[in-house]
């Protein structure tokens, strides 16, 4: 028996998730990630990718599980600036369009695709991931990269998106994973990095398996990747010592979160869900 408090007193709106993204957008994006603002896939210890380069690859792995064709149609739930839908719409020739919550995200992802020259194949709109303005089996495959852990009916959001799918189409969902119950100093690091970024509480594993399933989706793949990601953690924190806002910074309790980022990181109970379910 334990004395802790609930792990999250508040649930954040999509509205308040997005002005989170409006607030740092810029400097985020522009912090040694060029774009990516998720973690990194390296293969090894022994690989020496730099952080950009992981970040690109954990990209390629989602775009391998979708095996999409040229002229088909994707679905990116949480596009952020644009990076991803952009790097697996010019490998497949597939046409994208991606959502966001947050206009600043959406503003750079478009100035993204018109500098590559992709906006006639990838589109991006502020919509809620739980209300989508596609018609229904609109897409040939979909993913979300790190969104799951901002939605707080995440039921209600992978119904809506196997809705858009058509059936048998894939959808690829990584996210962190919250793999058991934490207690003490690790509950208190689970929620200040929570309540940093805006997530009502991090996906655990049977509540996925158990919302994808209600939702019509047959899981086709489930692992835990979280060792070949964890170097990230550190990686985010030494993009942001530079960052120094004072106390009444509005950004100051995001950017001070960064700094335990290793520390929640190295948490035994933190994961990273890599995914694939199938619209039945």
């Amino acid at each position: 028996m334990t004395n802790d408090p609930p792990m999250h007193r508040t649930v954040p709106s999509s509205l308040d998730v997005g002005r989170l993204h409006d607030e740092h957008t810029e400097t985020v994006d522009g912090a040694a990630v060029d774009g990516n603002i998720h973690v990194g896939y390296w293969d090894s210890a022994a690989d020496d990718r730099s952080l950009n380069q992981a970040t690109d690859r954990l990209t390629d792995l989602v775009a391998g599980r979708l095996a999409a064709a040229p002229g088909q149609r994707l679905l990116d739930v949480g596009c952020g600036t644009g990076r991803p839908a952009l790097r697996i719409a010019r490998a497949t020739g597939a046409r994208v369009s991606g959502i966001s919550v947050s206009n600043e995200d959406i503003d750079l992802a478009r100035t993204r695709a018109d500098a590559a020259a992709l906006a006639d194949r990838v589109d991006f709109r502020y919509a809620d991931a739980c209300a989508l303005p596609f018609e229904a089996a609109s897409f040939d495959g979909g993913w979300a990269i790190e969104s799951m852990m901002h939605i707080p009916d995440r039921t209600t959001a992978l119904t809506e998106i196997a809705r858009t799918l058509r059936p048998g189409s894939p959808l690829v969902i990584t996210d962190v994973l919250l793999r058991s119950p934490v207690t003490g100093d690790a509950a208190e690091t689970v929620r200040q990095t929570c309540r940093a970024f805006q997530s009502p509480s991090f996906p655990e594993p049977a509540e996925l398996r158990t919302a994808l399933d209600r939702a019509g989706l047959e899981v086709v793949e489930f692992n835990d990747i979280g060792e070949h990601v964890r170097r990230t953690y550190q990686a985010f924190a030494d993009s942001f010592d530079d960052v120094a806002p004072s106390a009444d910074d509005p950004h100051y309790e995001f950017f001070n979160s960064t700094r335990s980022l290793p520390q929640f990181g190295a948490l035994p109970q933190i994961g990273y869900v890599f995914l694939v379910a199938r619209r039945l």
